[in-house]
């Protein structure tokens, strides 16, 4: 997830910390946190005529992960609002006698919404019939609602609920909310001017006229810019590469920040239209690792970038509607890649518009299995493939999951805080920012002072002295939704007595930022008890 082109205005330096009012600590870890998971995979089952397959059993499937087969711990059927079995009936109807540890009835519909790249009455024909359909939710299903608008921070519209009224008030909120859409068909439309004006300088001699000395095309906006972000010629112009990076960050942060109730995960997205299929990568990857069902929606339907007469035109001589097909190819390779690779289904074309009907009614059959990975977090990614022992029959499930760390899953979640906030009642560091400083350049230096509530964290008492560990971490966004990398640094603290209720340490610290308007997070995270705590401030030079 930390790409180097997201980080461009972050963090410049190290952080330098000193202790105040506390002693060091032996180097030694004192203990060590227990690791239980599970991972969950959703598979559906269909014959040759593409129908569903009922009454199978956890014996009629393999499940392999990184080519070897593993056994299927955990089992359930799952039919619509038929209840799992519970462990006596499952002994009793399954002669694996295994049992779902999550009621997996009830669906966590992940709505996210993307205004970057929607036009506005694209989007509000998705979004309408998504209200239109909100009838179809059992009373077991919850919906989140999120949008990304231009920030590059989404917005919560709407918490895991079932209230249906509610979810309606969310998505007619989110039609009124600007898209940004427009600006890219005029920024697309303007490119594809400027290579058409270039193809006709070509050809009647005078192409000289827009190359450099180099013998390149001049300016940033000439055809060589045109192609340079996409070998697949999907067009992607480094105008808008920028608005792209910001999409995979934010859906990633709403999947982590979000925790939904027990049962089945799904992420419902609205695409405006992103023809870069490797976008999809970090999307895919997280949803994978966290269990989601990504059902991808083309908002756009008919790319709008094709005028009447342009679409009498074909072939690869460079004409404005290759370029716009190829688009349109570019964003479909990217949503049925994210829906093939987690399990779910690409929403293209018409079924845009009745998207959460066929969603559920995708989501409302299928097989429950699970098992508990022997190592502990390696940052690898995991395959997983599920067969039925059966011929004839097809099984569609996702294929991997991304196994990580606590360090890695600390500065994911930490990246999610700075993009969504987090819990209200983790917010129990208090930040206070001195005076900036001016640096060289563009940079400034800000002294930092974090009051950590060291009795809500892990202790442990050797030798007369309580000892406590915690990893300290900040990330930093500016004003125009750039994000700091994520840095963290291992703290261990050697007290004289047991941590009182309310008692605060006090750590010291500088950074050194961009000269430009910053929003700090800082975590704390336990890793005995696993908890995360957090605190915020702002920075205006």
């Amino acid at each position: 997830m930390r790409r180097r082109s997201w980080l461009a205005f972050g963090l410049l330096a190290a952080w330098a910390f000193s202790l105040t009012a506390q002693e060091p600590v032996p180097q030694s870890s004192f203990g060590e946190s227990i690791d239980v998971r599970v991972v969950n995979v959703e598979a559906v089952v269909t014959d040759a005529k593409g129908n569903r397959v009922r009454g199978l059993t956890a014996k009629d499937f393999q499940l392999l992960v990184d080519g070897r087969e593993v056994p299927i711990e955990f089992f359930a059927e799952i039919s619509g609002a038929e209840a799992s079995p519970s462990p006596s009936e499952a002994a009793a109807s399954d002669p694996a006698g295994l049992a779902a540890p999550a009621d997996p009835r009830g669906r966590n519909i992940l709505v996210f919404i993307d205004d970057l790249f929607s036009v506005a009455g694209q989007r509000d024909a998705v979004l309408a019939g998504l209200e239109r359909d909100l009838k179809l939710l059992g009373p077991e299903d919850r919906m989140a609602i999120v949008a990304l608008g231009m920030g590059g921070r989404p917005d919560v519209l709407s918490s895991w609920t079932g209230d249906q009224g509610a979810l309606a008030t969310a998505l007619e909120t989110a039609r009124k909310r600007r898209a940004w859409g427009n600006d890219v068909l005029a920024m697309r439309r303007s490119i594809q001017g400027e290579q058409e004006l270039a193809r006709l300088a070509e050809e009647d001699g005078s192409l000289s006229l827009y190359r450099d000395g180099a013998g390149t095309f001049s300016g940033a906006r000439g055809v060589s810019s045109f192609w340079s972000m996409s070998p697949s010629g999907s067009g992607v112009d480094s105008r808008l590469y920028s608005r792209l990076l910001k999409v995979p960050v934010a859906v990633v942060a709403a999947m982590r920040t979000l925790t939904p109730p027990p049962g089945r995960k799904v992420l419902l997205l609205v695409s405006g239209g992103w023809p870069v299929p490797r976008l999809m990568v970090p999307m895919m990857t997280e949803a994978n690792r966290l269990g989601y069902t990504a059902y991808p929606v083309d908002a756009q339907g008919i790319d709008m970038a094709i005028t009447v007469n342009d679409a009498s035109q074909s072939g690869p001589s460079g004409d404005t509607a290759w370029v716009s097909s190829q688009w349109e190819h570019g964003v479909h390779d990217g949503l049925e890649l994210l829906a093939r690779v987690t399990g779910g289904k690409a929403l293209l074309n018409s079924a845009r518009l009745d998207a959460l009907g066929r969603t559920v009614e995708d989501t409302s059959q299928f097989y429950w299995l699970g098992f508990t990975p022997t190592w502990k977090g390696d940052d690898r990614h995991h395959g997983i493939r599920v067969k039925v022992r059966a011929k004839g029959l097809t099984v569609r499930s996702r294929g991997g999951f991304s196994d990580f760390s606590q360090s890695s899953e600390a500065a994911l979640a930490g990246y999610s805080t700075l993009l969504l906030g987090g819990d209200p009642k983790d917010k129990r560091l208090v930040v206070e920012m001195g005076k900036p400083a001016a640096g060289k350049g563009s940079t400034m230096t800000v002294p930092v002072t974090v009051m950590i509530p060291v009795a809500d964290l892990s202790t442990v008492e050797q030798d007369r002295r309580w000892h406590v560990e915690a990893v300290l971490s900040l990330g930093a966004m500016d004003k125009y939704g750039t994000y700091s990398d994520y840095m963290e640094i291992p703290l261990r603290l050697s007290l004289k007595e047991a941590p009182k209720p309310g008692g605060l340490a006090r750590y010291k610290t500088s950074v050194k930022l961009r000269r430009i308007d910053q929003r700090l997070v800082f975590t704390i995270r336990d890793p005995l008890a696993g908890t995360v705590f957090w605190g915020e401030a702002e920075v205006r030079p």
